[in-house]
């Protein structure tokens, strides 16, 4: 299940994954339940590193002024509504993210310069059902490959490593969140794929946010695997940092 959040707002930051990072987790912690769900998935101390795949991703979408971008690289200056899509596997944890969003003591919700206010609409969204070993993805947020250096993998150009360490991805992940790794490795075809360079601030433990640049791909491509594995995957994303804005997919 997923949700559809629509706002209204004029302008973003270039690093805004951070700002919606922040913003989930803002409306995660304005209900006790969810508060309860922030400590699970985002408390560490020198005993917990917590670095288990979470069981969620999130994508952000609008369309902006290309010019003003241009002569600002700072901000998007947007010509649409702004779209936040959250999906997750955990029913509990979409119904306190539902909860905490639509309580109204949490806006104008405000990171740095950046202000949502109150959303326009929030829609729940089902995923739709996968019972074949082949199906068409299309990316909602940019897909993250890397190999254990930190090289970034493109499909057409390391098809070999790419798809190792794809599925090296989806395995860790549907392990740590269902308790079983992929039944079928995955096999993946490119159908109309694009470069995507993305600026990303990281901030690990208590040491100062740093700014990254991360290679990426979007784009539709085919995906053949266990139709159970597949549904997982639309649910819960794939490749590094989805729980960052990265990975997000739906069914075409």
């Amino acid at each position: 299940m997923r949700l559809q959040i629509q706002f209204k707002v004029e302008r973003v930051p270039l690093l805004y994954r951070n700002a919606f990072m922040s913003f989930f987790k803002e409306a995660l912690r304005a209900t006790p339940s969810g508060e309860q769900h922030f400590v699970r998935l985002f408390h560490f101390d020198r005993q917990r590193s917590n670095k288990m795949p979470k069981p969620f991703c999130f994508a952000v979408r609008f369309i902006h002024d290309r010019e003003s971008f241009r002569e600002n690289g700072d901000w998007f200056i947007l010509k649409s509504p702004l779209a936040f899509y959250f999906s997750t596997s955990d029913m509990e944890l979409l119904i306190d993210f539902y909860n905490g969003v639509i309580d109204r003591s949490i806006y104008p919700f405000s990171k740095g310069d950046f202000t949502l206010p109150y959303p326009m609409s929030i829609i729940p969204i089902k995923d739709r059902p996968i019972t074949q070993e082949t199906v068409l993805f299309q990316t909602l947020s940019p897909v993250l490959i890397e190999d254990s250096t930190g090289k970034p993998l493109l499909p057409a150009s390391q098809s070999q490593q790419f798809l190792k360490e794809l599925n090296y991805y989806a395995d860790a992940l549907l392990k740590g969140v269902r308790g079983e790794g992929l039944q079928k490795e995955l096999d993946f075809q490119p159908v109309n794929i694009r470069k995507e360079v993305v600026k990303h601030a990281i901030r690990e433990r208590e040491e100062t946010s740093r700014v990254y640049t991360f290679t990426c791909f979007s784009g539709r491509f085919i995906m053949q695997g266990d139709p159970g594995d597949l549904n997982d995957i639309q649910v819960l994303g794939i490749g590094r940092r989805r729980s960052q804005g990265f990975g997000m997919l739906e069914v075409v």
